[in-house]
């Protein structure tokens, strides 16, 4: 359940890859009302970034508060068995709680589905599609996590940030030159969206970059620069490979 929680949700939910092409649509320019925006665009890389390594240390802090609270014994020796033993509802929630997310996925998806073929809303339909979607790029991303612990760098998440990044701004320009056609809007339009939210979204992470950046900050010494690299070479890196996959589709694809 942890691990289902920590790589499916939290990493599904922070998404690098969508985040890193709305930077380069703003520094690209083609697509946008107010043009090439490249100042405010690298704004944006600084202060997500350090938005997402401050959520992480309050996370962690909210986290060591709520074991203190619910295992007080674990800290205090002088409480008796009773408050010791484990409570009988703790036993049950290994299988309750995934049975309840299960059941909580399949409505909302159902609910989605209904939205598209009885109201006919499109953006609906892109949900539906990203859900069926969005478990392959979480069991690449899964799977390329064992790449962490055989290097210096974290070259698991690295690759799925990279390759999440390109997926998702190849897809942005699809989506741009088939926005301009006539009829494309019923199907292309949100199988694109879908694939991008839920593919490219889930195969990228913030939440477990920022953890990985707090925690080499932590272990090596102040003046080692792995953390550094690794946060910033990605964000550059990723950036760079956007702009080359983006702004050519867009400008001499028709």
């Amino acid at each position: 359940l942890h691990l289902g929680i920590k790589t499916a949700l939290c990493g599904s939910l922070t998404t690098f890859s969508s985040w890193n092409s709305q930077m380069v649509l703003m520094m690209d320019g083609t697509s946008t009302v107010l043009g090439s925006q490249v100042f405010a665009a690298l704004f944006g890389y600084v202060i997500g970034f350090q938005a997402a390594v401050v959520s992480y240390r309050s996370g962690r802090i909210v986290a060591a508060w709520f074991h203190v609270r619910r295992n007080p014994h674990i800290f205090d020796s002088d409480l008796t068995k009773r408050d010791n033993s484990v409570k009988w509802h703790y036993k049950y929630c290994s299988w309750i709680a995934p049975v309840m997310v299960c059941i909580i996925i399949l409505t909302l998806i159902t609910l989605y589905m209904l939205g598209d073929m009885y109201w006919h809303i499109a953006y609906y339909r892109v949900l539906w599609i990203a859900c069926w979607a969005c478990p392959t790029g979480t069991i690449i991303r899964w799977k390329l996590s064992s790449l962490n612990g055989k290097y210096q760098l974290p070259l698991g998440t690295f690759l799925a940030n990279f390759i999440g990044s390109i997926l998702s701004a190849s897809l942005a320009a699809w989506a741009t030159i088939e926005s301009d056609h006539q009829g494309a809007q019923r199907w292309e339009i949100p199988i694109i969206k879908a694939v991008s939210l839920g593919v490219a979204g889930s195969l990228s992470t913030v939440s477990t970059f920022a953890k990985e950046c707090v925690e080499m900050s932590e272990k090596n010494a102040t003046h080692d620069k792995k953390q550094f690299l690794y946060a910033y070479g990605t964000m550059i890196s990723c950036c760079f490979v956007g702009l080359a996959v983006y702004s050519p589709i867009v400008r001499y694809v028709s």
